[in-house]
């Protein structure tokens, strides 16, 4: 292990050292708080580091160029989220909860599941072997089931069970068409998992086996990554969920298991390239259609913001299926900036009114001015509306398009279907009488937590603005 590997290694190892540490801290207390702000700051600057200074991999370990973008936007979001969350801990004391007869996980280890939650998806990254690619993404779902659960409801211990059996089930699909891969390398004289090997040998695999391997593993992580129809356990879990939990799930660990694919079909047989792109395809038009459908008169408003996450990755599947990389990569920083942001202003949204209802949060521009802008923003910005990034990154999926025009109408049409339930939805909620108002105490301590999303959703608005700008440049 050479001294190039130390970046890489304290990536990992810091957060599962500091989740160790604050579980023996209780995990509540001010020292913990601390432990997880200097973890993200820690984990931040290495990431900027390895920018600068890229590590040595190894056949285990390592970080090309995909890996380092994907690993700027997990270690971004956890900085930002750690942040709020910081603030949104001290606010929840006085949320009431009244469910301790079902109490499995002590919100103790809250802080050290969050911590833990950082390195695995760190290690998923920074994978360079399949094997232990698959070893890392079982494990953030076992470190993650917790966080699921925080707040401690029968219907929260019910979406944590659905996580964790759905999540298994895939993840057991994966597995299977990883030692189905290994087989398909077998005639190359591959016999280990390294991404490396395979690809420099990819042309001599078995063509049979590659493709059922990738069925198998585009099943098992689309699972993860909330593709339909394998998205099932998805809106319970991000509905469930702390909002600080549902930004990381949705801006972050959905990525990462998006890279999971990306490395299967980066070893793929040149021949089968097409297949694999064309089911990338199926599932994204899939998933698209299923948001739309139940974005439509969609009662919870953080179900809804679950429902635009398997929108948003079928969009980044299309993307990458159609041979927009780039662009695709694109979506994935947009998609997360700006559904953190909205999952955090969720996640404030409910501690003022106590319920997730659309109903319940009408005229909420006269309690809640701050938030209700910022939430009315944030909706626009993720269904794409100027300048939104993915405005841009939606512009360039039909242009990628133009070759099949009934299938860029179709996308059209379900991208507006999309915009309509969803700023339907916003509008009601921010405008109106308000149906229930808050004691001013609870609305004080909501319009101080909008800092965090205030500032995503400003970097949001610059970074669709100079893609807009590239993109008009790239017209003349």
């Amino acid at each position: 292990m050479t001294f190039s590997m130390l970046p890489i290694l304290l990536l990992i190892g810091i957060p599962l050292a500091a989740s160790v540490v604050t579980f023996l801290l209780d995990g509540r207390s001010r020292t913990a708080r601390m432990i997880l702000l200097l973890t993200a700051f820690l984990h931040t600057g290495i990431t900027a580091y390895t920018f600068v200074c890229c590590p040595a991999g190894n056949e285990w370990l390592g970080l090309d160029a995909l890996a380092r973008i994907i690993l700027a936007i997990t270690s971004f979001l956890f900085l930002a989220v750690s942040v709020h969350t910081v603030f949104w801990l001290h606010a929840d004391k006085a949320y009431a909860h009244n469910h301790s007869h079902i109490l499995i996980f002590n919100r103790s280890i809250f802080l050290p599941a969050l911590l833990a939650f950082l390195g695995t998806m760190t290690l998923v990254i920074s994978a360079r072997n399949f094997g232990l690619l698959w070893v890392a993404v079982e494990a953030t779902t076992l470190v993650s089931a917790p966080l699921i659960c925080y707040h401690l409801s029968d219907r929260s211990l019910e979406a944590m069970w659905k996580y964790l059996l759905i999540c298994s089930v895939g993840i057991g699909l994966a597995l299977f068409g990883t030692i189905t891969m290994a087989v398909a390398a077998h005639p190359a004289g591959i016999h280990g998992l390294n991404m490396d090997l395979m690809k420099n040998a990819s042309a001599q695999f078995h063509i049979g086996w590659f493709k059922a391997a990738f069925i198998f593993i585009l099943a098992g992580y689309g699972t993860k990554m909330g593709l339909a129809p394998f998205h099932t356990w998805l809106p319970d879990a991000h509905s469930e969920a702390p909002g600080s939990v549902s930004a990381l799930l949705s801006g972050a660990l959905l990525n990462c298991s998006f890279l999971g694919i990306i490395r299967v079909m980066d070893v793929a047989p040149a021949e089968l390239k097409t297949f694999c792109s064309d089911l990338l395809i199926a599932l994204g038009l899939i998933s698209l259609a299923t948001a739309a459908f139940f974005i439509i008169r969609q009662a919870d408003f953080k179900r809804m913001l679950a429902y635009s996450s398997v929108e948003h990755m079928g969009i980044a599947a299309l993307l990458w299926g159609v041979g927009a990389a780039d662009i695709s990569v694109l979506h994935l920083c947009g998609h997360s900036l700006i559904k953190m942001s909205l999952f955090l202003l969720a996640g404030n949204l409910l501690l003022a009114y106590g319920t997730r209802s659309v109903a319940a949060v009408s005229g909420s521009f006269k309690t809640l001015p701050c938030t209700s802008a910022l939430w009315l923003t944030g909706i626009l910005l993720i269904c794409g509306t100027p300048p939104s990034p993915l405005f841009v990154t939606e512009f360039m999926l039909i242009k990628n398009m133009a070759s099949s025009p009934i299938l860029a109408a179709v996308v059209l049409i379900l991208l507006f279907a999309v915009f309509a339930g969803m700023s339907k939805i916003a509008l009601s909620m921010c405008m109106g009488v308000p149906a229930k108002v808050p004691e001013d105490e609870r609305l004080n301590r909501t319009e101080r937590l909008a800092m965090i999303p205030a500032a995503a959703i400003m970097l949001a608005i610059a970074f669709g603005t100079a893609l807009t700008i590239i993109l008009n440049w790239g017209f003349r």
